[in-house]
């Protein structure tokens, strides 16, 4: 009985929205090694147009609009380093509005968003 009462609310919870699941996989299993976050000076008036097409690039795993002198931010997966060049050329580089690109690449991930650590 207790099972059934579970499986309801689980079923409620998810069909209202209040939960969902959201799958994480390690990039590197993938052949995608490379993970270098991208942050974006770009013109308000071209804010939506940019973030609609960073949404649609393979490459581009997280793209968030966010405030101050970058407000673009997106974390981005490669299979190797000379990729990034030719994405931030032909890709980033014809969007309208973008002023500025500045790249970080990732040398060590230390935790992941939805990682949790058991409570002890």
């Amino acid at each position: 009985m207790i099972i059934i009462c579970v499986r309801r609310r689980l079923q409620l919870l998810r069909s209202t929205g209040a939960l969902y699941f959201d799958v994480e996989i390690d990039s590197l299993l993938l052949g995608y090694g490379v993970h270098v976050m991208l942050w974006l000076s770009v013109e308000p008036a071209h804010l939506e147009t940019v973030g609609k097409a960073l949404a649609g690039h393979p490459e581009v795993v997280f793209a968030a609009a966010t405030t101050g002198s970058t407000n673009v931010v997106a974390s981005t997966i490669f299979p190797e380093t000379s990729m990034i060049y030719d994405y931030l050329v032909r890709r980033i580089g014809p969007l309208p509005g973008i002023r500025e690109a500045q790249t970080a690449p990732m040398i060590s991930t230390l935790k992941q968003m939805g990682t949790l650590e058991p409570r002890g």
